[in-house]
């Protein structure tokens, strides 16, 4: 309750100061003109809509409730026009306009299933809009799937990464920071802001992960599944564009806080392990090459709590000003977020027959903590010019303490195997990202795209503490050997330096789309450096533990080590990468029929990737490199069968490059498995053709089919070998994959009742599945006759039913959202080893939100209600029965949360 009320006060003391600056500036600024713009049908606000003086530069967008404001008007009689991407251009003749009067003109706009190009607007924030989104796709020539921040908001999604798993064909894989689409993992995709490359914060994955980018920060997500010349070709399962919120309307101020917690953590001894702040940031200090005494800062015991609180708190703001006579926006964000969980978790291993080698319980507390902030600054110089500026920084860290208790065949100092395993960790991330971007229309039909982007990455994983106990005839004693205690620091530094720029040239075609002929260029330029220092420290005399009450600290200190019960030594692994991906493409869209358009794309990449390695443990030292080029071709049609149906074909070629600790061998340790990277992986070529039929039901309904189909030439995959300690590699796994299937979704209003007061009442089902039929014959496999691709569900299926009652200033939101994946791969089985499964699970949220007038906002999410049991299995050869390999449940979710609105 403290923690309320301090938020509370924190709330009333913003909202009286910021009212007080907002009253002054609206005097100021002397508003003339307010109102609202809705749906003439629907009656729902549209965002975004521009409305405009005629014959001047007096324009602003409408808000996320429909509302805008007009300012710094002359007396005078003035026609206002208003524009909306699929809706016909309004225009209210002769207002009157007086300076000391201010005059309200409310308007409902009549959608129009032809007017869906060249609509200008002042900004880029329509596309929250729901409507927005699901038009522009009807629009394009290239198939895509969009989601903005209205229907975001509306299912409870927290984040991009919650966001897209809801996508069809697109699942999220346990364990796993990143999407799997179409079957293809985290190497097969790739994430991008504002069309930028994004690069990833851990030396595990190739893209960054998406729950980053919580929706705060979110205007609208793109999924391209279909691939063109102008976006980067180390894709084969979409590209995913992140586009970073804009200002909407002139002015706005909101202030959102939220409390919760995880129904596992209410009653647990929940564990913080030391060396990290409130606010995430870890203590990254570490001895080095001294070795002379025991000098770690942190301790190895961590420390027990009761209830933890979730909580989340976010400002965001913005103004619009006009300088020069044109408009420069900015608009600001800035959010802390912090979220506890707990659970049991069963961990085994197991020989290839079946028989167990590892059979342990764990207990598990976790803390993520996360801040963020954005700023975005945008100058348009009249109708032709466009000058933006993106800055976004995201700090994140995990942190987590298992006790694990059990048997393993790696307790070798008594009959039984027992031993006991306690796994500090910590993951310590910062991401900037710098990104200017330039539009200018050079002439009545040559415009020019430029932009560059700079992002930094520090990834670090300091003092990851693991700590082993065997069972003795003496008790529980430090467990000698190499590598069993151990102390860890790694650090990832990547610079990433992205160019691209394009020239359009518009043809006439004689219809109202635009066909046109655009080169372009693309390039990144990545710098890696990723270091890891491992003290080892080992065990010589072993003295009893209270298995009760384990403490490292009491054993690991410089008093035992200047006694000689344990020696320190230290062990350093390294790689640098260079990767330099340079890219020319022509494209070339043109409308041949009002119902047919093409667009041809020819691309030519330059590739040289480049890792160099110094791995102490095992002498591995060397450099690999991979300098190829590739000549790209990309085809897609659109044919309109009618206003409402339209067919969509798309062909290319790809290719997908190693990640850089793929192809180091750089090996990691974890609970129950090792893995290690192999120096002699090779690209693989992507060749993707997919064919999609949409039904526009109406302008927020629709029905689509997808139909899709991937040959991979030499496709990369995780493997497990045969090894005592489960050993994972990569490689090349077969000569080639295919992936195909179908994908379905609809969208469709249940029932839309406009109301007298001008309000709606509407019940809006949607539901998408995907069937993946995906094989890789691998040579390497138990079973050669061919496998399912790693992370590729055959199922998946997400379901949402929602309410929406908007009365006067008053609405209110309620939605049921369902998700479901069959059992997919998670790594194949080789040498004897079956394949190791994750069992398919249902989960269900429940969220609800309201807005009490034009100021308060209030929201309620209840997530994992089904809370099922998320396992790994894998079949032993003896009696083929499954071994649960690993088995938890994550715990209810529940958080209550207010907006206020300025």
């Amino acid at each position: 309750m403290k923690v309320f009320k301090r938020m509370m006060g924190a709330a009333a003391l913003t909202s009286l100061l910021a009212t007080r600056v907002f009253a002054v500036d609206a005097v100021v600024l002397g508003v003339n003109v307010k109102g609202s713009i809705k749906d003439g049908k629907s009656k729902e606000p549209l965002i975004g809509a521009t409305v405009k003086i005629v014959g001047s530069n007096i324009a602003t967008v409408t808000d996320a409730e429909g509302n805008y404001r007009l300012s710094g008007i002359a007396d005078g009689i003035y026609d206002i026009e208003i524009k909306y991407v699929g809706y016909k251009t309004a225009v209210k003749r002769q207002v009157k306009i007086e300076d000391d009067k201010l005059t309200t003109l409310d308007m409902e706009l009549e959608s129009d299933e032809h007017k869906l190009a060249d609509v200008v607007v002042v900004s880029r924030a329509n596309r929250e809009s729901e409507n927005v989104t699901l038009m522009e796709q009807k629009a394009a020539v290239i198939a895509v799937q969009s989601v903005g921040a209205q229907e975001l908001s509306r299912k409870g999604v927290g984040d991009a990464e919650a966001a897209v798993a809801k996508v069809s064909g697109i699942s999220k894989q346990e364990g796993v920071k990143n999407v799997f689409v179409r079957g293809l993992g985290d190497r097969y995709n790739m994430t991008t802001l504002n069309g930028f490359p994004v690069p990833s914060e851990d030396p595990e994955y190739k893209n960054i992960a998406l729950g980053f980018f919580s929706t705060d920060i979110i205007q609208s997500i793109d999924v391209n599944k279909a691939f063109y010349s102008d976006i980067p070709s180390d894709v084969a399962g979409a590209d995913i564009n992140i586009t970073s919120k804009e200002l909407t309307g002139d002015g706005k101020l909101d202030i959102s806080i939220s409390g919760g917690l995880n129904t596992q953590t209410v009653s647990a001894d929940f564990m913080r392990l030391d060396g990290v702040n409130a606010f995430g940031f870890a203590d990254k200090s570490q001895p080095g090459a001294d070795l002379g005494a025991y000098t770690f800062g942190n301790s190895l015991d961590p420390s027990k709590h009761s209830l933890q609180v979730n909580q989340s708190y976010y400002i965001s703001g913005g103004r619009e000003f006009t300088v020069g006579n044109n408009p420069l926006r900015f608009f600001v964000v800035a959010g802390h977020n912090k979220n506890f969980s707990h659970y049991d978790e069963e961990v085994r291993n197991s020989i290839t027959s079946g028989t167990l080698s590892q059979d342990m319980t764990g207990n598990i507390s976790e803390v993520e903590t996360s801040q963020i902030a954005m700023a975005n600054l945008s100058y348009g110089i009249g109708s032709k010019h466009r000058i933006g500026y993106n800055f976004m920084m995201v700090h994140s860290t995990k942190e987590s303490v298992g006790d694990y208790l059990g048997m393993d065949a790696d307790y070798q100092s008594s009959d039984t195997y027992e031993g006991f395993m306690r796994r500090q960790q910590v993951n310590d991330n910062m991401l900037l990202v710098n990104q200017l971007s330039t539009r200018w229309q050079i002439g009545t039909n040559l415009d020019l795209d430029a932009g560059v982007a700079y992002n930094t990455i520090s990834g670090n994983e300091p003092d990851r503490r693991i700590n082993n106990l065997v069972k003795t005839a003496s008790g529980y004693v430090p467990m000698k050997g190499t590598g069993i205690q151990q102390r860890y620091f790694s650090e990832l530094d990547e610079k990433d330096l992205n160019l691209r720029a394009a020239l359009t040239y518009k043809l006439k075609d004689g219809f109202e789309q635009h066909s046109n002929v655009q080169l372009g260029y693309i390039g990144r330029i990545v710098d890696d450096s990723f270091e890891a220092v491992e003290y080892d420290m080992s065990v010589v005399r072993q003295d009893a533990f209270d298995i009760d009450d384990v403490r490292f600290d009491d054993y690991f200190n410089q008093d035992n080590f200047a006694g000689g019960a344990f020696l320190l030594d230290r062990n350093v692994d390294e790689y640098s990468v260079k990767k330099n991906v340079l890219s020319v493409f022509a494209e070339a869209t043109y409308q041949f029929t009002p119902r047919f358009t093409a667009n041809v794309g020819l691309k030519y990449d330059d590739v040289l990737l480049r890792v160099a390695y110094n791995v102490n443990r095992g002498g591995s030292q060397g450099e690999q490199e991979i300098d190829k080029s590739y000549v790209l071709p990309s085809l897609n049609l659109r044919y309109d069968l009618t206003d409402k149906h339209t067919l969509r074909l798309a062909a290319s070629k790809t290719y997908t490059l190693p990640q850089a600790k793929e192809i180091s061998p750089f090996r990691y340790v974890s609970v129950s498995f090792n893995s290690q990277g192999n120096p002699d992986l090779q690209p693989s070529d992507n060749y993707n053709l997919d064919l999609k039929w949409d039904y526009y039901l109406s302008p927020s309904e629709i029905f689509s089919v997808t139909g899709f189909y991937k040959y991979i030439k030499r496709p990369i995959s995780r493997i497990e070998i045969a090894s005592a300690g489960g050993f994972l590699s990569y490689e090349n796994i077969a000569d080639h994959a295919t992936a195909a299937g179908v994908e379905v979704e609809l969208k469709k209003h249940i029932f839309s009742t406009p109301r007298k007061d001008g309000g709606l009442s509407r019940l809006t089902f949607g539901v998408n599945g995907a069937y993946t039929y995906t094989c890789a014959k691998v040579p390497l496999a138990t079973d050669p006759s061919g496998s399912q691709l790693e992370g590729a569900a055959p199922w998946i299926v997400n379901a949402d039913l929602t309410y929406m009652l908007r009365t006067g200033a008053n609405s209110f939101n309620a939605a049921v959202v369902f998700n479901y994946f069959s059992d997919r791969i998670y790594t194949i089985g080789t040498e004897g080893y079956q394949d190791i499964v994750e069992n398919g699970i249902p989960t269900l949220d429940f969220v609800a939100s309201g807005k009490l007038g034009s100021h308060f906002g209030i929201n309620f999410k209840a997530r994992n209600l089904l809370n099922s049991a998320r396992q790994l299995t894998r079949k032993g050869n003896a009696t083929g029965e499954e071994v649960v390999l690993s088995k938890y449940r994550k715990g209810i979710d529940l958080s209550l949360g207010l907006t206020y609105s300025f």
